[in-house]
């Protein structure tokens, strides 16, 4: 199967699965995250704002900015992401590019990638790698490209979500750790 049919494929059945299940699964997620050692050490996590059809992560960033952590998220800015921490999900958010809610220009605070120990990586699919199927542009693979080898990144999705082996290319970046439900 090709790359695009993949992504068809698995878009497909993230869009058609129920509400209640998708948010039963992400805090089934949410448990196993709050269990992973490089999570509890973390003091900056960069997490992705979910699409509707994703792993759900409005009550995780909460949880986290509610226990100490340093919330940061990205932004598209030309081809790539730019990490902004978040303060408060309810007035820094809006729809951005791609429909992706991303901070608001006056809520832009930017942090280098450098500070953060954790990301937190969406993607339509993972393989036992930890090689990610995102939606083609690339953004994520540029992203992990530029972080610091001590920075700890695990994906986020759901079961059926994970692959034996995807199709892969010498530009993308696998994640260390895959969490399903």
């Amino acid at each position: 199967m090709t790359k695009q049919a993949l992504r068809t494929s698995l878009l497909r059945r993230l869009q058609q699965q129920k509400e209640n299940e998708r948010l039963r699964k992400s805090a089934h997620v949410r448990r196993r995250l709050a269990r992973v050692g490089a999570f509890r050490r973390a003091k900056t996590v960069c997490c992705y704002v979910a699409l509707p059809y994703e792993v759900e992560t409005r009550r995780l960033m909460t949880q986290m900015l509610e226990t100490g952590k340093r919330v940061v998220v990205p932004l598209v800015r030309g081809t790539r992401l730019v990490l902004s921490e978040l303060r408060d999900l309810d007035t820094d958010l809006a729809p951005g590019a791609y429909g992706v809610w991303e901070p608001v220009r006056s809520a832009v605070r930017p942090v280098p990638v450098k500070d953060v120990d954790l990301v937190l990586v969406p993607g339509l699919g993972f393989d036992r790698r930890g090689h990610r199927l995102g939606h083609g542009l690339g953004y994520y693979d540029r992203l992990l490209a530029r972080l610091p080898k001590t920075t700890a990144t695990i994906g986020l999705c759901f079961d059926f979500q994970q692959l034996d082996r995807l199709p892969t290319a010498p530009h993308d970046h696998a994640v260390q750790r895959v969490l399903a439900a």
